[in-house]
């Protein structure tokens, strides 16, 4: 048997890593469009006039209808906040407005290098977010039954995070949810 019929020669070899290279690069290279990986995203951040500081708001409005999880975050003197959205509403196809839970009460206390948040103990809280800046909220002393603060009128930047599903892509139709009796449901029914 003659075995040198069945060792390729070193031409042979050049050619078929010269190929295999070529095809790895082809595929390396190749324009794909991802899908979404899944897990929270900031999708839209809105300045106090209401003019995107980053992202899309049709992007959020998009997610608001398809009923995925939304998270708004926002800042105040020397406190970053970020809480769940309860109840989402979107007005005239135009703006997305958030309302977080009531939750207890917080007082942030700075003293010297000690940082702490105490509980304010008789009340609870609750916000409203829009992505035109606007925004307000109460203070309601639970055990009084009445409100002891807030409900003023209020602008500022808010950031709107959505919890994206594994494996959702570009494919899901976001349809507005308005009646067809509603103004300009022909612009939106198409």
């Amino acid at each position: 048997m003659n075995c040198q019929k069945l060792i390729p020669t070193i031409n042979t070899m050049k050619v078929i890593l010269l190929f295999g290279i070529a095809f790895l690069l082809f595929i390396a290279c190749q324009q794909t469009t991802p899908k979404e990986t899944g897990g929270w995203k900031k999708v839209f951040q809105n300045d106090p006039n209401g003019e995107a500081m980053y992202g899309d708001k049709l992007k959020l409005m998009d997610a608001v209808r398809l009923g995925y999880p939304i998270r708004i975050g926002w800042g105040g003197n020397r406190v970053e906040h970020i809480a769940d959205a309860s109840f989402l509403t979107i007005l005239d196809g135009k703006e997305v407005f958030a309302q977080i839970k009531t939750i207890v009460g917080q007082e942030p206390i700075v003293d010297g290098d000690s940082l702490k948040i105490r509980f304010r103990t008789q009340n609870h809280w609750t916000k409203i977010a829009g992505t035109n800046g606007y925004s307000t909220g109460f203070m309601s002393d639970y055990l009084n039954d009445s409100i002891v603060g807030g409900g003023v009128d209020r602008y500022g930047s808010t950031t709107w995070y959505v919890l994206y599903p594994y494996g959702a892509g570009n494919d899901s139709i976001a349809r507005p949810l308005w009646r067809s009796s509603s103004p300009h449901w022909e612009k939106w029914n198409k």
